[in-house]
Formats: structure tokens, sequence, C-alpha cells
């Protein structure tokens, strides 16, 4: 497959997505590899360093981001350093790019919160950032989580399989 892809020249001069090694932005997020850990720390603490007013504080990540990831890590595929992104794929023998968008999504409290990575279970996510704010009046916290779901059909399917027959 890959001496297929290689032989063709995909990286040719005529080519209008650009493979350049420096233009990756999403990285794996596993025990094997923590530069994701980096940028997730570093993209949250810089989401969560405008507060404009006294009522709604950002904490930071280092204070409450371990607990979480404990228990959620493995729900999280990549992460991303830019909002919008590339992932390269083999389709076939083709090698195709696909774009996406991380979205926002906020949550009220900490069981929100698990739930919905609960719910993601078989599911490719993609996180850019996941800040926390506390609303100083009413002493109430949310969360602001900015990711993307990049799981295909079939990937999804398979990974229910998988689960059944464990």
């Amino acid at each position: 497959m890959f001496e297929k892809l290689l032989k063709h020249n995909i990286w040719s001069a005529s080519d209008p997505v650009s493979l350049d090694p420096k233009t990756i932005s999403v990285y794996p997020f596993s025990e094997y590899n923590m530069e994701g850990l980096k940028i997730l720390l570093d993209n949250s603490k810089r989401m969560g360093s405008e507060n404009t007013n006294v009522r709604v504080a950002t904490v930071d990540p280092t204070l409450w981001l371990g607990p979480f990831l404990d228990k959620h890590w493995q729900k999280i595929s990549f992460i991303s350093t830019l909002v919008s992104f590339n992932i390269f794929k083999l389709e076939g023998n083709n090698l195709v790019s696909k774009a996406y968008r991380c979205s926002n999504f906020e949550f009220k409290s900490d069981d929100e919160l698990d739930n919905f990575f609960n719910e993601k279970k078989f599911r490719k996510l993609v996180m850019f950032s996941i800040t926390k704010f506390v609303d100083l009046e009413t002493m109430t916290s949310k969360y602001t989580v900015r990711l993307a779901d990049i799981t295909e059909k079939y990937e999804e399917r398979d990974m229910k399989i998988e689960e059944i027959l464990k």
C-alpha cells in the first residue's frame, strides 16, 4: 500500500494540498505520546486567559485538568493545535485530506461534562481546549470544551462490535 503511494509521487508540486510536515496540527493522545497533553494544557490556558470582569474567572487547568483526564483520557484520540485542521487518510489507494473544525460545547456541571464524555464512548474525538470558569457571584462552575468528532461510520460500527466481542 505505502509502496504504491510513494511510487506515484503523491507529494508532487501540482498537489494543491500542503503536505509540509511543519503544518501538522493534530497529535495523538495516549500514554505513549504526551505531546498532546502539553498542547492541550497550553490551549486551555490561552482560552481561559481573558478574565474581562470580576464576576466570572477562569480556573487554572493545573488545578482540575488532571482528575478530568484521569477519567476521560481514553475517550480523546487526538489533540489539535488549531481550531480548524486537516486529517489525511488513505481511502483505497488514494491519500485524501478532510477538513474539520472544532465546535464549542458548554457544560454547567462536572456531571454534565462526565455524561458527555461517557456518551462519546465509540467516537474519535480531537480536542482543542477545555476551560473551567467559576461565577464568583453564584459560586457555580461551568466548562467550555472545543472539540471535533472525526469518527467515520464504519469506525463507530467496528468499535461497537469490538466492545460486544470482549
